[in-house]
């Protein structure tokens, strides 16, 4: 065994049946404490800005976040461990190794790019989630007042709200220090969102190649200048011009994909969770670790931006309890999965075991929150009786949340139609239509991370980022992936009636425009494989903010992008 395990309930133990040996793995369950057995009640994964106010439960989370991070690295719960899982070091968690010696890619055990992206990260999130609530308690326990002890049981990892219209990147996060109370009173401490810095120095050539200048960097680091500082400001920056765009691709998933497949990955066309999830690894990272997939388990902001993208998920499995994943062809590999490999509901999510030790988990068995004993304030399932009322309820939240003005996807044009139906609107004018831009490259397509960025005149319309470039193990497997995005083009149609079709059409005629950028800041010219469409869609408006409006065929004008 090449790691330590330091919990009780995860203790190695061997069993001989029949002459063969089992040796039990990490038992993940997530965290129970604070459940409410009788009504169902799981306290909530919440917001960090609102989690900041909380004096108790942050004073406990910022500790026990600190402690994670200080375990040595070897051990297999420490932050250093549980982040390598997602990529670098590509090496064996919990010996749960490749199919054979030979299978094992060059890269972690996490999946993109296929229908698991949403299903495999979420017993990801428990297992940290669970780790973080362990040292939470023993902390709470050094306190006097049992409200700490109450607020340890309550105490799940925070999300950050990303695609919040207004959002920006969180105060709380920018400091190298922050003032929490401690048994001794008010205490400034090392602030352990700002970055994680790497034990070892420096690290096993094994572990981080040497020729990856990244390879040498002391700590984490968001948008660094030569001098390795970090510039978090940047991020706004990004944010500001950005944030009406996550917005609008967040809601677009919700309202316009009713299945599973599609919700889940940018592998395949349509609204998808994974493509704004990109971006935002490109937002807060810029050419630091948060960018690249290697590096980004161990930035800290990951693990609140990939909470709120659960929660994402899981709001969104609300709304459409039904639909369901389906078997696939997956083109990316990972650590345990090769490329070409069908994969489904029944395909090991390595590498989580569930909690007798033994079982891996599924796509099955981690289907719902509840499984691993947390909420989200807008999933309350517990206080409804029936789906139909929870999908209601979730419904309005989204709407209220991401297109509050009733536009499409938080966009506004003179000229534009309320997604949602007035009371005096007539029959005729139920209605109109929706314009967007897809875009569709290969991965192999630059040899590195990079994104496309689309924009009319001075307007900005979305960006699709890959951060994933296959390798040679990919390549020689015969793996083609490709990524897919979709972005509304009402932020380029003000002044134009989007139900005149040949006026939109000539509108946007030699107007927009793409660029391929890669992740040092050069420019690529000429992008092999790079399909760019413009289609609309006949939509009916919504009856009323409980519900989305009802989307037609997609019909593609070849002629504005020739």
């Amino acid at each position: 065994m090449l790691f330590s395990k330091i919990s009780a309930s995860a203790l190695a133990v061997v069993s001989t049946v029949f002459f063969d040996v089992v040796v039990a793995k990490y038992a993940i369950t997530g965290v129970h404490t604070g459940v409410d057995a009788t009504t169902g009640y799981r306290p909530p994964r919440r917001e960090i800005n609102e989690l900041a106010l909380d004096k108790p439960q942050f004073s406990l989370y910022i500790q026990a976040l600190n402690d994670m991070m200080n375990v040595d690295e070897h051990n297999l719960t420490s932050y250093f461990q549980l982040s390598g899982i997602h990529g670098l070091p590509y090496i064996s968690w919990d010996d749960v190794n490749p199919i054979s010696p030979n299978s094992g890619l060059r890269t972690g055990y996490c999946t993109h790019g296929n229908t698991l992206f949403a299903t495999w990260h979420r017993p990801y999130l428990a297992l940290y989630e669970q780790v973080l609530a362990q040292h939470a308690q023993t902390i709470a326990k050094t306190y006097k007042s049992a409200e700490y002890q109450t607020a340890a049981d309550n105490l799940r990892m925070p999300f950050w709200d990303w695609a919040l219209p207004g959002s920006r990147f969180p105060t709380i996060m920018k400091s190298p220090t922050v003032q929490i109370t401690t048994p001794n009173g008010t205490t400034t401490v090392n602030n352990p969102l700002f970055n994680y810095k790497f034990l070892q120095r420096p690290e096993p050539t094994e572990w981080f190649p040497a020729n990856d200048p990244i390879s040498a960097k002391a700590a984490t680091l968001r948008h660094p200048d030569a001098n390795d500082v970090q510039h978090d400001e940047t991020i706004d920056q990004a944010l500001a011009e950005e944030n009406s765009f996550l917005a609008n691709q967040v809601w677009d998933v919700f309202a316009q994909t009713r299945d599973f497949d599609s919700m889940s990955t940018s592998g395949n066309g349509g609204p998808n969770f994974e493509t704004p999830h990109g971006e935002v690894h490109v937002l807060v990272g810029g050419d630091g670790h948060m960018t690249q997939v290697a590096w980004s388990g161990f930035e800290p902001t990951f693990w609140l931006h990939h909470a709120n993208v659960d929660r994402q998920v899981a709001m969104w499995q609300a709304i459409y309890p039904d639909a369901w994943l389906t078997n696939v062809r997956s083109p990316s590999g990972t650590w345990t999965i090769l490329p070409n490999s069908i994969v489904g509901q029944s395909t090991p999510l390595t590498p989580f075991t569930m909690g007798d030790g033994i079982t891996p988990y599924t796509s099955i068995t981690a289907r719902y929150t509840k499984n691993f004993g947390y909420s989200y304030p807008d999933v309350k399932d517990w206080l409804f009786s029936d789906p139909a009322s929870l999908k209601a309820n979730v419904t309005t939240q989204v709407n209220q949340l991401y297109n509050p003005t009733g536009s499409f996807g938080a966009f506004r044009s003179s000229t534009k139609r309320s997604t949602y139906l007035p009371s005096n609107t007539t029959t005729q004018s139920k209605e109109t239509h929706a314009w967007s831009i897809s875009v569709k490259v290969p991965n192999s397509a630059v040899d590195q991370a990079f994104s496309v960025k689309i924009s009319m005149c001075d307007i900005y319309v979305g960006s699709l980022s890959i951060l994933s470039v296959p390798g040679t193990v990919e390549r020689e497997a015969g793996a083609y992936r490709v990524t897919h995005g979709q972005f509304n083009l009402g932020s380029a149609l003000e002044g134009v009636d989007p139900d005149d079709v040949p006026a939109v059409i000539e509108h946007l005629k030699g107007k927009l425009r793409w660029e391929v950028v890669k992740i040092d800041g050069c420019v690529v010219d000429e992008v092999e494989g790079l399909e760019l469409e413009v289609a609309d869609r006949v939509v009916e408006v919504a009856e009323d903010i409980s519900k989305f409006p009802t989307y037609g065929e997609r019909t593609v004008h070849a002629d504005v992008m020739a």
